[in-house]
């Protein structure tokens, strides 16, 4: 019996078997309404040294802040001065904090984050008090690196992504962001959609001289300052994305870690398996979009295979899972590879740099045809005898027997 199954069992007996279990049951959303402590004690949640609720972890408050009802560490009513000495606005909280309504999803305006045209942005989000989970998505389509590239339409909304477009989103409520599909391990948390308008893989830094804002990686700063006080008690948090959503995942997991220090930040790339491109096509990506490399990821933007084990090795205790097609009908000619090609640099990434390392593990599918993208469907898959949303799952929890598995 493992140790999660022994947990449960003794929770079940501990009325009256209480001294036959040496385990007491884990802390979490279903057995604590308050808030978790690192060593899984349930406390009230509501005083500034232990802020939470539905067994989010404990959130110590610093400075003037309090806990709220909400179990959330927030600053002090925001006041203003006017020259002639009155106060205004009294009562105004942090103004950062989003407020939505319970299941419901909601655009955002972020102020700072830019689409290609230099347009404002946002994002989408979906509350939910269900537990304390959280997944963010970012949205994939297309890149684009120069001029001619950039007038294909490869790259997608590049004039612009706002409410409008949003509330048309075809993705919204498939896949992970089914809250009535019982194989969706995220049914229970709360999402925030990124959307993609930028053409640079969630990774770019600079306005390039042909004009377009590649701002993707400063889109995402200014999100997760929204994000991090909106989702303060937030034990997991999940960073998923698609295709070039995929890939900001990955260039991006550091910021999100360092968002979230007290949450667990796993990673979950879907079509995104990091093969370096052929030709000089990857120092044209990194110099178009101004990418900076990640401190502590010596080489990656010179090599992206690097980038996996970096990820892997940088933070153990936390999980790092792909999706990939062998042969991908996107991929392939986005990296400038035949698909011969493409399949053996996927079956060398795999076979390299996600060898021996407990915490990164690929989900591999051998296609009859080039295909791209699995998250939008999570029923419909199985390789080698493991279905796509068992293998979530096993990624979701950290259970034992989550291992790489490839196949048709």
């Amino acid at each position: 019996m493992s140790v999660r199954v022994f947990a449960v069992v003794c929770f079940a007996l501990v009325i009256s078997l209480a001294s036959a279990c040496g385990t007491r049951p884990v802390c979490r959303p279903d057995t604590c309404s308050g808030c978790c402590t690192l060593d899984d004690r349930c406390l009230a949640g509501t005083s500034t040294a232990s802020c939470g609720r539905v067994g989010g972890l404990c959130d110590t408050c610093v400075g003037a802040q309090t806990c709220s009802v909400e179990g959330r560490c927030e600053a002090p009513p925001v006041t203003a001065v006017t020259d002639a000495g009155s106060v205004v606005d009294a009562g105004r909280p942090d103004p950062r904090v989003i407020i939505a309504p319970s299941e419901a999803w909601t655009w955002v305006d972020v102020p700072g984050s830019v689409c290609g045209n230099g347009s404002p942005t946002g994002l989408g989000v979906n509350l939910t008090s269900r537990s304390s989970d959280v997944l963010i998505y970012l949205q994939g389509g297309g890149a684009c690196w120069s001029q001619a590239t950039c007038s294909l339409g490869i790259a997608t909304d590049l004039d612009g992504y706002g409410e409008a477009k949003f509330s048309a989103e075809r993705t919204l409520g498939l896949g992970v962001f089914n809250r009535a599909l019982t194989a969706n391990p995220f049914r229970d948390a709360s999402y925030v959609f990124v959307p993609y308008c930028t053409g640079d893989v969630h990774a770019g830094e600079v306005v390039a001289p042909y004009g377009v804002h590649h701002r993707g990686a400063a889109n995402v700063r200014a999100f997760l300052e929204r994000l991090r006080v909106t989702f303060p008690g937030a034990r997991r948090v999940f960073v998923a994305g698609v295709s070039a959503g995929g890939y900001g995942v990955q260039f991006n997991y550091f910021r999100f870690a360092e968002a979230f220090p007290q949450a667990e930040v796993h990673a979950l790339a879907d079509s995104a398996q990091l093969v370096n491109p052929g030709g000089t096509r990857l120092s044209e990506f990194m110099s178009a979009w101004g990418t900076v490399e990640p401190t502590g990821c010596t080489g990656c933007t010179g090599d992206f295979t690097r980038v996996p084990p970096w990820l892997a090795s940088t933070w153990p205790n936390r999980r790092f899972a792909l999706l990939a097609f062998s042969r991908d009908n996107v991929l392939a000619p986005f990296f400038g590879l035949d698909q011969p090609a493409f399949e053996q640099a996927t079956t060398a990434l795999v076979a390299s740099a996600y060898q021996g390392w407990p915490n990164l593990k690929a989900y591999v599918v051998d296609p009859p045809t080039p295909t791209h993208v699995m998250l939008t469907s999570l029923s419909n898959r199985s390789v080698m005898g493991v279905p796509l949303a068992t293998w979530l799952a096993q990624f979701a929890s950290g259970a034992p027997g989550w291992q790489t598995v490839r196949g048709p």
